[in-house]
């Protein structure tokens, strides 16, 4: 009896092994061309967790960070999920921080078109909300032709299309503008 017992154990551990060597031989035969067939036609190439830094004269102008991206050669042009645009050299802004759900980089024009839920940060404390923002990368401006909210710890401001040129320190809204004036500054972390 305990010579069956141990043949049973063999014969278990076998089959174990059996099945772990027939479905890593399985996984190895997937060949590259079945992956590339997986992707959508016109993807050339899809990354996970993207890292982009856009230098200029030696120095970090920008980086785009993304969960997701998926590279189309022939529009030159990345498709993003979960944004994350830091401008670090934004002027009389300081450093900027944008987020949105989604994106577009068109990296020879160094443009940066963002939208669903976009929220931009500035070092000086201004929050800006919308639902879609571009960045001009040569020309350092950020343009929104959606309803824009501009709430900082002494105003609330909204109104229409957007333009702010970084170099400059301008912003303007051309149209539907409300603005509010606190006669003291308060917190803005949880406002929206």
């Amino acid at each position: 009896m305990f010579n069956l017992r141990r043949l049973l154990a063999v014969l278990i551990l076998i089959a174990v092994l059996a099945l772990g060597i027939v479905i890593w031989r399985h996984l190895q035969q997937q060949s590259p061309l079945d992956v590339l067939e997986a992707l959508p036609e016109q993807v050339d190439l899809s990354l996970e967790k993207l890292h982009y830094t856009q230098n200029e004269d030696g120095k970090r102008s920008w980086t785009l960070d993304a969960d997701k991206a998926e590279y189309r050669r022939d529009e030159g042009q990345a498709v993003l999920d979960a944004v994350n645009l830091v401008l670090h050299e934004a002027g009389q802004f300081g450093e900027a921080k944008l987020t949105a759900e989604h994106g577009l980089l068109e990296q020879e024009e160094q443009q940066v078109e963002i939208w669903g839920n976009v929220v931009v940060v500035t070092a000086r404390g201004d929050r800006i909300y919308t639902e879609r923002l571009r960045y001009d990368g040569q020309k350092k401006l950020l343009t929104s032709a959606e309803k824009v909210r501009l709430i900082n710890p002494r105003m609330e401001l909204t109104g229409t299309g957007l333009q702010a040129d970084l170099q400059r320190g301008q912003m303007r809204l051309e149209k539907d503008v409300w603005m509010l004036l606190l006669p003291q500054e308060r917190s803005i972390q949880n406002a929206k």
